[in-house]
């Protein structure tokens, strides 16, 4: 979000940089960068957190924390992290904030994720070419508080594993 200018005096520190100083640009839009400053950088490339490792860090965190979390709760929110432990742990947050045990069903919630035999229900309503009811249970799934998009997501997966 650096307007040209700002991207100019980030150029002129880069070219002639203080001998004390290294730089570190973080960003998930290098696409955005301008060739000028891509030109003058190394870049290194980070792949998405392992769900073993993000599980076995909410784990630890949770216990530090006294979190009551439930191990399905803890798949879930890695799951649903996208392999960032930033984005995995702001969601153990938001649930643990509530001082109370943290379920499958306080996890779903807030990720907005339809059960798993809400799902299955879906597939062989779309299966079988019933229309009303997968409309039907869209309209419910809706009204319980599932994402849209979430519920995309999870119904491409367990269609692709079937």
């Amino acid at each position: 979000m650096l307007t040209k200018e700002a991207f100019n005096a980030l150029l002129k520190t880069l070219e002639e940089p203080p001998e004390h100083c290294i730089f570190i640009l973080a960003t998930t839009e290098a696409h955005k960068l301008p060739e000028t400053i891509i030109s003058r950088t190394q870049r290194f490339s980070f792949k998405p957190v392992d769900k073993v490792k993000a599980i076995a860090h909410l784990k630890s965190i949770a216990r530090a924390e006294k979190i009551d979390i439930e191990p399905g709760a803890l798949e879930l929110l890695a799951e649903h992290g996208g392999g960032s432990f930033r984005d995995s742990i702001n969601m153990l947050d938001q649930l643990g904030a509530a001082g109370k045990a943290v379920t499958m069903s306080n996890a779903r919630e807030l990720l907005g994720v339809a059960p798993d035999n809400s799902l299955q229900q879906l597939v062989e309503c779309i299966g079988a070419g019933d229309s009303r009811g997968a409309l039907n249970l869209l309209s419910e799934l809706r009204s319980d508080g599932a994402s849209p998009a979430s519920l995309a997501a999870q119904l491409g997966k367990k269609i692709r594993a079937e």
